[in-house]
């Protein structure tokens, strides 16, 4: 009887945490819900959807800063919610808190801060000994990848961009001189908002139905007209 007695108290706190456990379970799902932000396909998705057009199609900057795990270090995800549903002031950073819900802000956070970017530069060691970031232009050196790309550009580029003219666009030559292979991709996929973001006044390029890999494709094949190579 007196080991019994004794015990109550012990038995007593484990059913209040048993009860705490399933009541958590219950009322507060999200608080457990790793696996969604672990989603890595639906969080690109997102960020290719509402981010590359700043940020570029690679995550290593356009107008935007370069959004690369490494540069993320000092914020912490719940940080780097907060500036996505506030925005930053006197930027080009809005709010998304409208746009965003706080499933797809959870998922963002944690697929910039804990995933690589998918890039297309690469760092050499420079004269003065110095690093340096480099174009890595092995995505424009694939001839497969290159012939679908140029068959893609006469489906649907060719009536408006020629080699060396402004036609109802500007030449492709020129685009490649321009714009790095990450700019080239995100104007394809995202014509609309980089125009606006660019301040392009006389925009008519539409949006294409082309897949991720069919925008590497084409943007390689632009991109091999940069007069550097």
């Amino acid at each position: 009887m007196k080991y019994q007695k004794n015990n109550r108290p012990r038995l007593f706190t484990k059913k209040v945490a048993c009860l705490l456990s399933i009541i958590t379970l219950f009322v507060f799902p999200g608080f457990l819900s790793g696996a969604e932000l672990e989603d890595e396909w639906a969080a690109r998705q997102v960020y290719l959807e509402n981010c590359a057009a700043c940020h570029g199609f690679d995550r290593t900057g356009f107008i935007g800063v370069s959004l690369i795990p490494a540069n993320l270090t000092p914020l912490s995800q719940a940080a780097i919610r907060s500036l996505m549903r506030h925005g930053i002031s006197d930027t080009l950073m809005p709010s998304w808190s409208c746009r965003l819900t706080m499933k797809q802000l959870r998922q963002l956070s944690s697929y910039l801060k804990e995933m690589p970017a998918e890039t297309t530069k690469k760092i050499q060691v420079g004269a003065d000994g110095e690093l340096e970031v480099l174009e890595n232009t092995t995505i424009a050196n694939d001839d497969k990848r290159l012939d679908r790309g140029r068959s893609l550009f006469d489906n649907y580029c060719m009536g408006c961009h020629h080699p060396q003219i402004e036609a109802f666009g500007p030449s492709y030559r020129d685009i490649a001189n321009r714009r790095d292979i990450s700019a080239i991709m995100g104007q394809i996929k995202f014509p609309y908002t980089n125009s606006r973001i660019l301040g392009y006044t006389d925009q008519t390029m539409p949006k294409f139905d082309l897949t991720d890999k069919e925008i590497r494709d084409l943007g390689a094949y632009v991109y091999q007209f940069r007069s550097s190579r």
